[in-house]
C-alpha cells in the first residue's frame, strides 16, 4: 500500500474509533443490565482468580456448575474493575466497538470495496436496533469480531486464521459453534462459486474449537453449559415459548413495523449481494461467502431479533462487496445518507432509548443497601433481571439467578415454580416463605405492577422489617 493510502487509512481508522467512542460518551447511564453483571464478574475474577463456582446466585444452576463461558471478555474488564461502573463500560465499549467497526473497514479494503469508510458507517446507520446492542458492552462484540475474520479468512482459506479465531471462539462466546457454521457456509459458497468443496478448512475448525473447549478452564462444564444456553435455553424455552418464563424481548422475533424499522437496508443490501454474487459468483467468490453468511443472519434474525447484531453488518458488507459491480460511484454515499434520514425518521425510537435510559439503582440507594445487608445475606429478589446491578451494589452478598430464570428451573425445578408463582400472587405469611423454602434474611423487590400484591403482602406481614427505598421494597426477614 503506498504511503498516502496508507495514511487515510489510518485516518479513517481513528474517525471510526472515534465515532465509538463518543456512542458510549453520549449514554448518561449502563445502558444494559447485562453489562452490570460482566462488570460483577470482572471484580470477583479480580478478586478470586478465575471462578470454578459461582455461589453469589444461590438457586442458580451454575451456582455448582460454573463455566464462564465470556473469559476472554470478563479479563478484558478485569483491569478497569476498580473504576466505577459507567467509565469501566465506556472504556470498554468505546475499545470493543471501535474494533468493530475498524475490522469491518479493513476487510472492506482487503476485498477492494469502494468507498469503505462509508460503508463501514452505513453499518451503524442502517439499523436502530443494530445501533443499540452494537452499543451495548456485551460479549457479542467479541463474538462479532471473530465472526467477521472468520469469514474472511474462510473465503481465502487461510488455514492458520481459521484454526486460531476458533481457538478462541469457546473463550470469548456461548455460541462457539458458529465458527464451525461460518467455515462450512463458506465453503458451500466457494464450491458454488466453482471451487469445489475442502473438507481441511471445517476439520481445522473443528480442531480449533475442540482445542479451545479442552484448555478451557471450566472445562467440561463448559459442554453442559453449551446445552443449556443453546438448545434448553434458546431453542426449548424461548423458540417453543414454554409458558413459565419471561426471557426477554430480545428471544422474540421483530414484528412486522419493527423488521421494517431495523432491517429494510440491511435487506436490501443483501438482496443486491445475492442478485450479483450469483451472476459473478466465479469472479467473486469472496463475495458469493459474505452474501452467504449474511443470508444465513437474516434467517436466524427473522426466528428471534437478538442476531440482528450479525446480520446487518453481514448484510451490509456483502453490500458494500457487491456495490462496484452495479458502476454506481454514489451508491455507498447514497445508502449511508438515505439509512441516516430512516433512522432519523422511522427508526428514531429505538436510538431514543440510549440517551433516556434511566438509573436503576442511585448511588445513594446501594449506599444505604450496605450500610443494612451484611456481606453474605441471602437476598431474595422478585425477578433475575436487575442481578448484576445488585451484585455491583451489594459485593458478596447472594441473590437468586442471573442471566437467565432457566438456571434456577435447572437446578431446582420446584423451587423455581415457587419462585415464579409467588411473586405474582399474595400468598400469606410471605416472610415464612421466604426464610423456609429460600433461607432468605433479606427480600429487595423494584416498584413494578407484575408484583404489586406480592409487595402489599410483603408489607401486611408484621415479621418483615421493611422499608421504601428509591422505589424499591428493602426487608429484613
Amino acid at each position: 500500500m503506498p504511503p498516502l493510502g496508507r495514511a487515510q487509512s489510518l485516518a479513517w481508522a481513528a474517525v471510526l474509533a472515534g465515532v465509538a467512542c463518543l456512542l458510549q460518551l453520549m449514554i448518561p447511564f449502563i445502558f444494559d443490565a447485562d453489562t452490570a453483571y460482566h462488570l460483577a464478574v470482572a471484580r470477583l475474577i479480580r478478586a478470586h482468580g478465575v471462578l470454578h463456582a459461582f455461589p453469589w446466585t444461590s438457586f442458580s444452576w451454575l451456582s455448582d456448575h460454573y463455566a464462564d463461558k465470556e473469559l476472554a471478555f470478563h479479563f478484558l474488564l478485569a483491569p478497569l474493575a476498580s473504576l466505577d461502573p459507567l467509565t469501566a463500560s465506556r472504556i470498554a465499549g468505546a475499545v470493543l466497538g471501535g474494533a468493530v467497526l475498524v475490522s469491518i473497514y479493513a476487510v472492506l479494503r482487503l476485498c477492494r470495496a469502494s468507498q469503505p469508510e462509508l460503508w463501514s458507517l452505513a453499518v451503524l446507520t442502517s439499523s436502530s436496533m443494530f445501533l443499540v446492542r452494537f452499543c451495548m458492552v456485551r460479549p457479542h462484540l467479541l463474538s462479532l469480531l471473530l465472526a467477521l475474520w472468520l469469514t474472511w479468512a474462510g473465503a481465502r482459506r487461510r488455514r492458520a486464521l481459521v484454526f486460531l479465531a476458533c481457538l478462541a471462539y469457546p473463550f470469548c462466546y456461548v455460541a462457539w459453534h458458529l465458527g464451525l457454521l461460518l467455515v462450512i457456509a463458506a465453503e458451500v459458497a466457494l464450491a458454488a462459486s466453482g471451487q469445489g468443496f475442502r473438507w481441511r478448512m471445517p476439520a481445522w475448525a473443528s480442531l480449533g474449537l475442540a482445542l479451545g473447549v479442552a484448555v478451557h478452564p471450566n472445562f467440561p462444564e463448559l459442554l453442559s453449559l453449551f446445552w443449556t444456553q443453546n438448545v434448553e435455553i434458546l431453542v426449548r424455552t424461548a423458540w417453543a415459548n414454554q409458558p413459565g418464563f419471561e426471557l426477554g424481548g430480545e428471544f422474540l422475533p421483530f414484528g412486522a413495523f419493527a423488521a421494517l424499522q431495523n432491517l429494510l437496508w440491511p435487506t436490501l443490501c443483501a438482496a443486491m449481494a445475492v442478485w450479483v454474487s450469483w451472476r459473478h459468483r466465479r469472479e467473486e467468490p469472496t463475495l458469493a461467502v459474505f452474501t452467504s453468511a449474511a443470508v444465513m443472519f437474516l434467517a436466524l434474525t427473522a426466528r428471534s431479533q437478538r442476531f440482528v447484531e450479525y446480520a446487518v453488518p453481514f448484510c451490509v458488507l456483502a453490500g458494500a462487496m457487491a456495490a462496484p459491480r452495479l458502476r454506481w460511484k454514489a451508491l455507498g454515499p447514497a445508502v449511508t445518507l438515505a439509512s441516516l434520514v430512516w433512522m432519523g425518521t422511522v427508526g428514531r425510537q429505538p436510538v431514543a432509548w440510549l440517551a433516556s435510559r434511566g438509573e436503576d439503582i442511585p448511588a445513594s440507594v446501594g449506599a444505604e443497601w450496605r450500610a443494612l445487608i451484611p456481606e453474605g445475606a441471602q437476598v431474595f429478589t422478585c425477578d433475575w433481571g436487575l442481578t448484576g446491578e445488585l451484585m455491583l451494589e451489594l459485593p458478596e452478598r447472594r441473590f437468586m439467578v442471573a442471566l437467565d430464570p432457566v438456571f434456577f428451573w435447572k437446578k431446582d425445578p420446584r423451587r423455581y415454580r415457587l419462585w415464579y408463582d409467588a411473586v405474582r400472587s399474595s400468598p400469606p405469611n410471605p416472610g415464612d416463605l421466604l426464610r423456609s423454602e429460600f433461607g432468605a434474611t433479606y427480600v429487595l423487590c423494584d416498584d413494578r405492577r407484575e408484583w404489586s400484591a406480592f409487595v402489599r403482602q410483603l408489607e401486611l406481614d408484621p415479621t418483615v422489617r421493611k422499608r421504601l427505598t428509591g422505589g424499591w421494597l428493602l426487608g429484613a426477614l
